[in-house]
């Protein structure tokens, strides 16, 4: 299954896995340091990791609050999350992201279960899903919104997290759909961790990264 797999995600990735992405490790866990233990949460983790496959389990580390674990689905889900988020910024500290010595994490009141989640992202749509996976970009793509959304109410949902260069609303395949630009990647990771899942006039709303240069 996981050859077919990797041969479904090259395929994704336009032929050839990306650079350093092997398709044959094993290894699902990943120890995530330097974290901002202040604003730091499960679901915040859970809401970036989730862009490169589905989470099984997060457990921030109640003795070092600056690091937690994080359980993905397969070995080369966790590859990617290791290769797109190495050194990316979230909430003003840089990330550190290894494979951890831990085969998988142990289910605990303080472990955070996604593996039943409806809101892990690989459930459906996998190609498509592989075909998003980049590093952390300024440009964001909302989707799941109210169809009578405004782009004013949008803005003003994630204008806390940094300055809004551009933005557009449109429709795409009959589904109300955004592009939201930041100042800086850092800004966008902090709007996609902080508002993916988050309830907008109703709607329940999905953030990715746009690989678009520009709105």
């Amino acid at each position: 299954a996981a050859y077919g797999q990797a041969a479904v995600i090259a395929a994704a990735f336009g032929g050839t896995l990306p650079p350093g992405v092997t398709g044959t490790n094993d290894r699902c866990t990943l120890i995530v340091s330097n974290l901002n233990s202040d604003k730091i949460d499960a679901d915040k983790l859970f809401n970036l990791f989730s862009i490169y496959g589905n989470i099984v389990r997060i457990k921030v580390l109640r003795n070092k609050p600056d690091h937690a674990l994080v359980q993905m689905a397969d070995g080369l889900q966790a590859e990617l999350a290791i290769h797109y988020l190495k050194g990316a910024m979230l909430l003003g500290q840089k990330l550190e992201v290894n494979f951890s010595k831990y085969p998988s994490i142990t289910p605990a009141p303080d472990a955070h279960d996604y593996s039943t989640s409806n809101l892990n992202r690989f459930n459906s749509n996998v190609a498509k899903n592989y075909r998003h996976c980049c590093a952390p970009t300024k440009i964001i793509h909302i989707s799941a919104l109210s169809p009578e959304i405004s782009e004013d109410a949008i803005l003003e949902h994630l204008g806390e997290h940094g300055t809004i260069v551009k933005s557009k609303l449109f429709e795409a395949s009959g589904k109300t759909q955004a592009l939201v630009q930041f100042e800086s990647e850092e800004e966008a990771t902090e709007a996609l961790v902080c508002k993916h899942a988050s309830k907008l006039e109703g709607s329940t709303i999905r953030i990715s990264f746009s690989q678009m240069q520009n709105i």
